[in-house]
């Protein structure tokens, strides 16, 4: 199963705040139709930081600290609801570091789908862009997503959307044994 998401837009944090009261208002369930598929943020890919280059791991190295904040959104049934159509806005913070160089933050990011068995059916990168301006040091941007998910008999609660950060390894590692894990 090939899905590819598609990214309607990149929001300033005035914009995040209209279209996540849009979003809310428009939330209501229809009658009949199955639950949307469950979003979650993974918890160990939620919090990232990204260091200068070589190989220096203190607070002098750090350029960006990134976060994903949040999500909310919905979805309708297509084709008589042999698929759905899921829309989300995601919020993406990042807060620059003493070591940035760069006016913009790239935040790299991942959407999963996967199945009940955490079988990953479809995975995409993205990259948020946070611009600096004004000297201010933390920003937030919401990015704006659609996926179509053909359901091929399976049921919305047979399928997971996950979201994560992409980070090396080792900071994967760190973030498990901060959390406990």
């Amino acid at each position: 199963m090939t899905l590819r998401f598609s990214r309607l837009s990149t929001l300033s944090v005035p914009a995040l705040l209209i279209a996540a009261s849009l979003l809310a208002a428009c939330g209501s369930k229809k009658p009949n139709l199955p639950p949307c598929p469950r979003v979650g943020i993974l918890g160990d890919a939620q919090k990232a930081t990204q260091f200068r280059d070589g190989p220096g791991r203190d607070l002098t190295d750090v350029t960006f600290e990134t976060e994903l904040l949040d999500y909310n959104g919905e979805c309708r049934y297509e084709d008589k609801q042999a698929a759905v159509v899921v829309t989300f806005v995601l919020q993406v913070a990042a807060t620059r570091g003493p070591a940035a160089t760069s006016a913009e933050a790239q935040v790299p990011y991942f959407i999963a789908i996967v199945d009940k068995q955490q079988n990953v059916l479809s995975r995409e990168r993205f990259v948020a862009r946070i611009p600096f301006r004004d000297g201010r040091r933390r920003l937030a941007v919401a990015e704006e997503l659609e996926q179509r998910i053909p359901l091929a008999g399976r049921r919305t609660s047979e399928i997971e959307i996950l979201i994560g950060l992409e980070m090396p390894r080792d900071q994967l590692e760190r973030n498990r044994q901060q959390r406990g894990f």
